[in-house]
Parts: structure tokens; sequence; C-alpha cells
């Protein structure tokens, strides 16, 4: 270890720092932020809702943000099993895709947190996504995004679902 640093001495020896960049070479790492460890020992699925390939539309996430726009159905998964929640999370995007409503609430629950940061339960919340990315849902969603803390935070989502075109 001592050698490396020696040979880095060295090889460094010639470089001038850049103005106001001046660095020691013993200078320690800063302490890590007890928030930013939570967050990596959260699954990933935790951490944040990926949308499917279309982005959220700009102009109803302003409205919703802004209270300006009504959600049009709500689906609260609270209670349920998997096989019961994902089934139903089905059933909610297919009535809704063929009634026309466009923007959506489903809520999923963050799970229960406990004193570490570690997540007890869940399961809903982490399975979501994929079932949102299944064949049949995915062909009727535009965008999905976390809600608004008054309509339940990280633990429940906006679903913007596509327009539905008319077939002859």
């Amino acid at each position: 270890m001592a050698k490396d640093v020696d040979l880095f001495k060295a090889a460094m020896a010639g470089v001038t720092p850049l103005r106001g960049q001046r660095r020691s070479m013993t200078a320690k790492p800063k302490p890590e932020n007890p928030a930013k460890r939570r967050e990596r020992s959260v699954p990933p699925t935790q951490r944040e809702m990926p949308s499917p390939p279309q982005a959220f539309d700009r102009d109803v996430d302003r409205a919703l943000a802004r209270g300006k726009r009504a959600l049009e159905a709500k689906l609260d998964l609270h209670g349920m099993t998997l096989a019961a929640a994902e089934r139903a999370v089905a059933a909610f995007l297919t009535e809704s895709s063929e009634r026309g409503r466009r923007v959506v609430l489903i809520v999923t629950g963050k799970g229960l947190r406990l004193d570490g940061g570690r997540v007890l339960g869940g399961r809903i919340r982490a399975e979501f996504p994929g079932w949102l990315d299944r064949a049949d849902n995915r062909a009727r969603i535009a965008g999905v995004r976390a809600a608004h803390p008054r309509h339940g935070g990280s633990g429940a989502f906006y679903v913007l679902l596509r327009r539905r075109t008319v077939r002859e």
C-alpha cells in the first residue's frame, strides 16, 4: 500500500492543480449520508417506479399536481393477496380503458418501514411494475408515476391510460 502511494506521488510530481481545486493527498472521505445508506438497502423496485416507454403526459401531470384534474377511478390493493391484487389490477385497467378513463389511481401501499430503513411487506408494491409490464396491461398504459402526497405519495401511482381508438 505504501509503495502504491509513493508511486502515485512520483507520477503526479509534475502535475499542477487547477485553480481553486487544490486537494490534500491525505483527504479523508466524507462520511456517508445515513439517508443514502438506507436507500441502498431498499430493493430497486421499492425505490422508484419505472415508466413505460411513453412519458407521463406533462399537461396531465401539471393538472394533477395543482389539483385541477380529478382522478377518474381508484383501486386500493390494501389487504389483498399477491394473486388477488394482480387480477384486480388487470381487471381495473381493462375496465378503465373500456370506459374511456384517462387518469386512474392505484394504491399499492408502501409496506411497513422499520427503524433501520428496512421494509417489511410491500410485496404488492414490489411486484406492481411487473404487472404493468405485462403485454395486455402495457398496451393500455401511456405513463405511470408516483402519486402526489395527498393521493398516497410513494404508496400510490397515477396511471395514464392511452386514448381508445375507435375500431369499425
